[in-house]
């Protein structure tokens, strides 16, 4: 395992998702300070622009990273995007109003395609018999940056409110209060940058230059178990309409695409449908939790499937491979929010009763979409001809923020039919979870269209 090129790689992965949920806990503040209403409901609206806005506009893009990086290498377009990234969190701080923030957002997400990338140049530097190991790595990283950077975003978030000793009526943090939880996610993307114009090795010519195939941080690929397809040899890496109209004829790229946009489009309703649904009393369907019992919830959740990834993961992988760990993993997942709204009804019973159930069940959450996201991460990559991984990442990733920008809508949307229709179970406020548990199910039952071999990675010739 090359751990030099994957400690830099880690410092990216880190700085792109403390940027994407820093802004989340005073993003609702930054819309009331614009002044264009005090209506909560409206309120939401807008703060549903500006986080929606980063998502459609990766969707526009991603796909372009992809291929720009299987022409001209993995690490240009890497840095291009972390730099655009800096760039754009420290402009998103000098909001004033909402079509600057909405530009500023929509500028960034354009510019950020290096998740996609990040996850190909991962599957370049290792091979069957440590891919899973190095995409754990890449999932640490990132589950570190989901908890770190909303904790950043809401801590450093108003300074001059909470130490006005430091920051004084009138300086700079003062006229632009979400300034400094910008300036500390620039300062993580800014270190990620300089690690990887420095240390960073191209891979994409590994196989064409000798003295990168001998590079300790690009070890050579071994060889693999099954049959590139024929689509390599036919595809010219310029021409990106031939590429999309063969990703879209090949069976398993569409699948595990699907199986990635799904993961996350319902992981995305998921967290919105809980956000809403907790605070709310037992009698309205809720479990009475503050914002604190949330975000409490969220770390226990989090840092629990974090050393699931070490611990527990390898294990069942080794055991049973990548495309059954996925399986099982989406039918469990199916389980968990069929029954997470069973919790309501034993708030009624007291607090350590709620605390004790919800618990358990975000424990087995955090570890099971762990498990679904590292193993999707797989299949991808296996499923791709190896002249084409940038792309099919792209590809991907482009699909996956087109349902991710949509999800807040449509499960805000059903949460507030189930709780305002009146109706009686299962139309009330299990509705919407049996409705979230549904796309579970349908990535178990997209999986048994996949054969056994996507385990390994197609052959290079």
């Amino acid at each position: 395992m090359p751990y030099k090129a994957l400690f830099v790689l880690c410092c990216m992965v880190l700085s792109e998702s403390f940027s994407i949920t820093m802004i989340f806990p005073f993003l609702a503040n930054m819309v009331l300070d614009f002044g264009l209403t005090d209506n909560l409901d409206e309120v939401g609206f807008y703060a549903g622009w500006i986080a929606s806005c980063f998502n459609i506009a990766q969707f526009s893009s991603s796909f372009g990273w992809g291929w720009l990086s299987d022409k001209v290498g993995r690490k240009p377009v890497l840095i291009v995007g972390l730099a655009g990234n800096f760039l754009m969190i420290i402009l998103f701080g000098f909001s004033k109003d909402l079509w600057y923030a909405i530009l500023a957002r929509s500028l960034n997400g354009f510019l950020n395609g290096n998740i996609g990338v990040v996850k190909t140049y991962l599957s370049e530097i290792t091979d069957n018999t440590n891919a899973h190991k190095g995409f754990s790595i890449f999932g640490l990283c990132w589950g570190t940056g989901l908890i770190i950077g909303p904790s950043i975003g809401g801590f450093l978030s108003k300074p001059s409110e909470k130490i006005p000793h430091i920051f004084p009526p009138g300086s700079l943090l003062d006229q632009f209060p979400y300034l400094l939880p910008c300036i500390a996610s620039a300062t993580v993307t800014l270190l990620g940058l300089i690690m990887g114009i420095f240390f960073l090795q191209e891979t994409l010519h590994i196989k064409k230059d000798k003295e990168k195939e001998e590079d300790p941080l690009v070890p050579k690929a071994k060889p693999n178990e099954i049959d590139i397809e024929e689509v390599e040899d036919e595809i010219d890496i310029n021409n990106t309409r031939a590429i999309c109209f063969s990703f879209f004829t090949s069976r398993e790229i569409m699948i595990t695409t699907l199986l990635y946009s799904l993961l996350t489009f319902h992981r995305m309703m998921l967290d919105e449908v809980f956000a809403i649904w907790a605070p709310l009393k037992p009698s309205e369907g809720g479990i009475s939790f503050t914002s604190s019992d949330i975000g409490l919830i969220y770390a226990v959740a989090g840092a629990s499937g974090l050393v699931s990834q070490f611990f527990i993961f390898p294990y069942f992988v080794d055991r049973f491979g990548t495309l059954t760990m996925y399986r099982w993993s989406s039918f469990i997942s199916f389980f968990l929010n069929a029954i997470l709204p069973v919790v309501s009804e034993i708030a009624t019973h007291g607090t350590w009763a709620v605390w004790l159930s919800i618990s358990a069940i975000f424990v087995l959450f955090s570890i099971i979409n762990n498990f679904l996201f590292i193993t999707v991460m797989v299949l991808i990559t296996n499923s791709a001809p190896s002249k084409l991984i940038g792309s099919v990442n792209g590809f991907a990733q482009t699909w996956a923020s087109a349902l991710r920008s949509i999800a807040p809508t449509i499960a805000g949307y059903v949460l507030a039919w189930s709780l305002t229709n009146g109706l009686s179970f299962p139309l009330n406020h299990y509705f919407t979870f049996f409705f979230i548990a549904l796309f579970s199910l349908v990535t178990f039952i997209l999986t048994f269209f996949l054969d056994k071999s996507i385990d390994k990675r197609k052959k290079t010739k």
